[in-house]
């Protein structure tokens, strides 16, 4: 399985090093990076049904249900939305490939978020398709993206990346898939010039 339990946990994985998906490091990380997230998503949208592509264990949708929002959240890996299920047992959580269609009604979502999700997608304009349908004329896309200037693909552990881009690539991406870009972010800032891999580029969409 692709993206079974070594993905996530394994000692190859891109968590491995850091103890697991949800080991002591990523849980710390996590929680820091999420509080940004939703400090940018409270300036355009405080409420409203949110879907989280790429859930993985679940724990944005989680987050995002104890601050106002109404969540749900789909991924690939069968395993990790089985640990997404057991955790937070309230919430829907549904085992897809976003890249064979997101399968939700037209203009569903007030929000979608996607954090280290569409660097994965082979065929990044259809899911960018896909998650225009399922949003609201007004909703706003969130996503998460490593940026080469300082993420390079020599330094890449996960084979599964198939994009590699600045930030003027992806904006170009989404401009032409009809969103246009509401803001950016690189977090933390105060490392923007040192650089590190784990530097993490937010970018804010709204549909033109």
């Amino acid at each position: 399985m692709k993206y079974g339990q070594d993905y996530y946990e394994g000692g190859k994985s891109n968590y491995g090093l850091l103890g697991g998906y949800n080991g002591p490091v990523l849980r710390f990380c996590r929680l820091w990076v999420y509080r940004k997230a939703m400090s940018i998503l409270k300036k355009h949208k405080p409420s409203g049904r949110l879907l989280d592509m790429g859930c993985a264990y679940g724990f944005w949708a989680g987050f995002s249900g104890s601050r106002g929002f109404d969540p749900s959240g789909c991924d690939i890996s069968c395993f990790a939305v089985g640990r997404a299920r057991e955790r937070f047992p309230d919430i829907d959580f549904h085992e897809k490939d976003i890249e064979g269609g997101l399968g939700f009604s037209n203009s569903e979502f007030d929000v979608v978020t996607a954090f280290d999700v569409l660097e994965h997608c082979r065929y990044l304009d259809y899911v960018l398709s896909e998650t225009r349908r399922v949003l609201k004329s007004d909703g706003v896309l969130l996503v998460s993206v490593p940026d080469t200037d300082f993420f390079s693909r020599e330094k890449d552990r996960d084979d599964s990346h198939v994009w590699y881009m600045n930030l003027d690539g992806w904006e170009g991406v989404f401009r032409r898939n009809g969103f246009r870009v509401l803001g950016s972010w690189v977090f933390p800032s105060l490392l923007k010039r040192a650089r590190p891999r784990w530097t993490v580029r937010f970018i804010l969409l709204g549909q033109d």
